[in-house]
């Protein structure tokens, strides 16, 4: 990480909610750092005051606000979960009543509804499919990255707070003893130690003024202060509230990296040009999809005989083959991908014996990426909250730029009055015109 951390940085660190990489970075950088370490001390005991630290490294502790939602309960009874996605609900049943009551619940439903519309149904007590074994928690860690991750950066988290533990006890100790060896003033009032110039206001301890904007949406209204506190999006996580925070203060949306990452290349996949006709893809193209099993579209081409598609990963190897698609088929479901990778894709047509491939030699790859499951967990956490404001700065964040024109259309139509709203949408039209 160059440059120190921005004051949003350092709260987001605080309260880890910075992105994974993010938060690593910023973990890191802090423990070098004497100025930034300095400013996340005084942050986080403002935000802590003089509650004690309580720590773990349980996976059960990292996924207990991951509730189940009802397309999850669909996905999980119908067997269509990936390994990740079934792994990370099972931890989370580990500690959630509600959430284990539900999936018995929809799967004793979807079993006495089965005969009557004619769906298949798993058992009425959900059996996880990859226990996680026992043992200590840093056994499962070679074995999940995901897990590994959270554990770096919690560790990382728990130095620095441990450092700072250590200091104040240390400075306590000081100032205890320069007290004892001070002589005091005889009638001179009881002089206590300076309040810690480290400590910042509260919004609730300060006036109105800090409370800079306000927006109407769905459910309610949506105040952000100058200090990026968030309210009126109770059902959004914190990472979301702050990028709400700075999006708002900031009146714009940054490009997301993924869509740098999706501009295409070159492939080895295809051959040369010719002179033959060409025909294009339709979709996914350059964009990310929330599906794990997309399905691929191109434009239909005269006098074709067959049609073959081609699905590889971001190494090259191909993880995917459709069978001979006639002439008359124009899709193709790709298999099951992994969440959080970037793909790309290529359809051969075959025209009087010739082979014709789209995108050509000379055309960039056509790539898209599949939403990470963190981010599909965190859009149906999103979606209940149905809020425009937040749906529509996440969907530009992971690159789902139109649904992001659409939520943030609805919030300046609310909000027809505010400029800070209308350079939002504007902010979210500009991405899509450069890409």
């Amino acid at each position: 990480m160059t440059g120190h951390l921005s004051t949003l940085q350092v709260k987001q660190l605080c309260a880890s909610a910075l992105p994974q990489p993010e938060l690593s970075a910023a973990a890191v950088h802090t423990t070098e750092c004497q100025s930034c370490n300095q400013r996340f001390v005084e942050e986080l005991r403002r935000q802590r005051g003089s509650a004690p630290f309580n720590f773990t490294l349980e996976p059960e502790f990292w996924f207990r606000d991951d509730h189940v939602d009802f397309d999850l309960l669909v996905a999980l009874a119908d067997k269509t979960l990936d390994q990740e996605t079934e792994e990370i609900i099972n931890l989370h049943l580990k500690t959630c009543e509600n959430c284990r009551e539900d999936v018995r619940s929809f799967l004793a439903f979807r079993e006495d509804t089965a005969g009557e519309v004619d769906v298949s149904s798993g058992p009425t007590h959900h059996q996880p499919t990859a226990d996680i074994p026992a043992g200590p928690w840093w056994q499962h860690l070679q074995r999940k990255p995901v897990y590994a991750m959270a554990a770096i950066v919690l560790v990382t988290v728990a130095v620095l707070i441990a450092l700072i533990a250590l200091n104040d006890r240390s400075d306590r100790l000081e100032a205890s003893k320069q007290k004892q060896t001070t002589p005091r003033t005889e009638g001179s009032p009881n002089i206590s130690s300076s309040p810690t110039p480290d400590v910042v206001s509260s919004p609730s301890t300060t006036d109105g003024s800090a409370k800079i904007t306000i927006l109407k949406d769905a459910g309610g209204e949506v105040t952000i202060d100058k200090n990026g506190h968030v309210t009126g999006l109770d059902q959004a996580s914190e990472n979301s509230r702050q990028y709400v925070a700075k999006a708002v203060l900031s009146e714009q949306i940054d490009a997301p990296e993924v869509l740098r990452r999706l501009a295409g290349d070159q492939s080895g996949l295809r051959g040369n040009d010719d002179e033959s006709p060409g025909f294009r893809l339709l979709y996914p193209v350059r964009s990310v999809v929330t599906e794990d099993k997309p399905i691929c579209r191109w434009q239909s081409l005269p006098d074709v005989s067959n049609y073959r598609v081609y699905l590889l990963d971001a190494d090259g190897n191909k993880v995917g083959q459709s069978e001979e698609l006639p002439p008359t088929v124009t899709q193709w479901r790709a298999p099951r991908l992994r969440r959080g990778q970037i793909y790309s894709w290529a359809v051969t047509a075959v025209v009087d014996g010739k082979k014709v491939v789209s995108p050509s030699a000379s055309a960039p790859e056509i790539k898209f990426a599949v939403l990470s499951t963190a981010d599909f967990w965190e859009i149906n956490r999103l979606k209940k909250s149905r809020s425009h404001l937040a749906l529509g700065v996440f969907y530009a964040r992971v690159g789902l730029l139109d649904q992001a024109e659409r939520e943030l259309q609805s919030l300046s139509k609310l909000n027809s009055e505010s400029e800070r709203a209308r350079k939002l949408l504007e902010s979210v039209r500009s991405i899509r015109k450069a890409h």
